[in-house]
């Protein structure tokens, strides 16, 4: 059954869901299928609108509240899928998408339960995931929802590698690429920075957040947002310290570009990450856990980790291409369009 999608997401900055959404725009486009991304209001992010303007994705704002959305979505047909990402557009979604009697499906991508009104607002999301299909990115997120399953995060695969131009250990660009938050743990990242005294390892960081102005960033080198690719090329080692995740895109990008990844044991990423095989893998979240590791990356042969990034390239276009998440997508977008069609 034909049909076209709405991303409909609530964003302030770019991150793992803003990342998702261009994969999912573009792996819908490689099957035909029409989508846009709609923003619950103009945050004023032109990093991101840039982004998506580059990727000829095509994409416009809602007023903030429910009766803009409610207004917007009664100009598109029926066979217009309300796909929601992040916990406002989330809740927003269902409510209109009820009103209208419309499927709507969603995406949980958040690993943190949150606090404040996060945390309340994330608490109503899930109650409400009863009037919706949903997926999310992490098994033990879909334990917490009504009608979901587990969609693993996927990317755009090229075939060019930099696993062949692997120098030695005489320096090493370790990176940490997200949003500077609590639950991103920036904190563990440059506490570890600062206990290395040792020309072998540049520590950077790329990114914003919350707690730029309050993180002392003398030990690393400080870089912004920049663009995905620009990072790649500058780092060797790919950290993520998270206290929480579900599965973060910035994973996937680097095991598809040839940079080796710490990870901590949170979300999903257990479940991709196996230590010494393709990646290396902290028992806790932790300064002392990711000194350790970084301690192995450095006892590391070119010849380990060149084995360990061919390992993680391989998983990357056998799992994570979009091929597997197109057939779930797909599936779930032709049941809840054939649910909400009246019977006669």
């Amino acid at each position: 059954m034909k049909y076209s999608v709405i991303l409909f997401v609530d964003s302030s900055l770019i991150g793992g869901i803003e990342s998702h959404l261009i994969a999912m725009s573009k792996l819908l486009e490689r099957y035909n299928i029409m989508s846009s991304v709609l923003f619950y209001q103009d945050h004023n992010n032109r990093e991101l609108y840039k982004r998506l303007e580059n990727a000829n994705i095509t994409f416009g704002f809602a007023g903030g509240n429910l009766k803009s959305l409610n207004e917007i979505l009664k100009m598109f047909p029926r066979s217009a899928l309300l796909h929601t990402h992040g916990y406002k557009a989330s809740i927003m979604g269902k409510l209109v998408c009820r009103w209208q009697n419309r499927p709507c499906i969603s995406t949980y991508h958040a690993g943190e339960a949150g606090t404040g009104k996060v945390y309340f607002y994330n608490k109503l999301d899930k109650l409400l995931s009863y009037f919706s299909l949903n997926f999310a990115v992490s098994s033990k997120l879909t334990e917490e929802l009504y009608n979901a399953e587990l969609l693993e995060n996927f990317i755009p695969v090229n075939e060019s590698t930099k696993v062949l131009g692997l120098k030695n250990n005489d320096q090493l660009n370790v990176g940490f690429v997200g949003r500077l938050s609590h639950e991103k743990g920036p904190d563990i990242f440059i506490e570890t920075a600062k206990r290395f005294n040792t020309p072998n390892l540049k520590f950077h960081m790329f990114g914003d957040g919350p707690m730029v102005n309050e993180l002392d960033l003398s030990a690393v080198s400080y870089h912004g947002q920049c663009d995905q690719q620009q990072i790649w090329q500058q780092l060797d080692v790919l950290v993520i310290c998270s206290r929480a995740e579900g599965l973060p895109m910035v994973a996937l990008e680097a095991m598809a570009n040839g940079v080796l990844v710490i990870a901590s044991p949170v979300g999903q990423l257990p479940q991709v990450i196996k230590h010494l095989s393709n990646g290396l893998m902290m028992t806790e979240s932790t300064s002392d856990a990711l000194h350790k590791q970084l301690n192995n990356v450095l006892m590391l042969s070119v010849d380990q980790r060149s084995y360990m990034l061919g390992n993680a390239q391989r998983l990357v276009k056998q799992r994570f291409s979009g091929e597997q998440q197109f057939r779930q997508l797909d599936r779930v977008y032709n049941s809840s369009l054939l649910a909400s069609l009246p019977s006669f």
